[in-house]
């Protein structure tokens, strides 16, 4: 599996972020040359699914599950586990979690991923890195810069 780690500090509160995590923001979060259409969002809480077509050119399914949601008064979480992908993915864990602090709230995004063979996945981190890293932008437009 590889894995992806982005923090993006905002000033926003807790409860501010947490119902910000909707339709609109998942929109906004697109990478810019994917094409992305949804056909299902139910929201972050467990049980809740997502359902897409992602591509370039030809739309491909994506659905994933959310497997686990918690919250307490210090931080917020969920997780988006893949359930069908695109080629080359064959496994998808995103963990999204915000965490209050002093300046507002850090939001983390976790993601882990396999295409199968070791090399595939080698070669796909650069890709998979340049479609989350420009999250942070987006994040601090909606949610404030700290």
């Amino acid at each position: 599996m590889e894995k992806l780690y982005f923090e993006t500090q905002v000033k926003a509160s807790l409860e501010e972020v947490k119902q910000g995590f909707n339709l609109e923001l998942f929109q906004a979060l697109k990478p810019p040359i994917i094409n992305l259409q949804v056909e299902r969002f139910d929201g972050c809480n467990k049980g809740d699914e997502v359902h897409l077509k992602v591509g370039l050119g030809v739309m491909l399914p994506w659905i994933s599950h959310i497997t686990d949601q918690q919250e307490n008064q210090q931080e917020w979480f969920f997780v988006d586990e893949g359930h069908v992908m695109p080629p080359p993915l064959k496994e998808w864990k995103h963990l999204h979690k915000v965490v209050k602090n002093d300046q507002g709230c850090l939001i983390i995004d976790d993601i882990s991923f396999s295409c199968g063979p070791r090399i595939l996945d080698k070669i796909m981190r650069p890709i998979m890195y340049l479609q989350f890293v420009t999250r942070a932008s987006v994040y601090q437009r909606i949610f404030g810069r700290a």
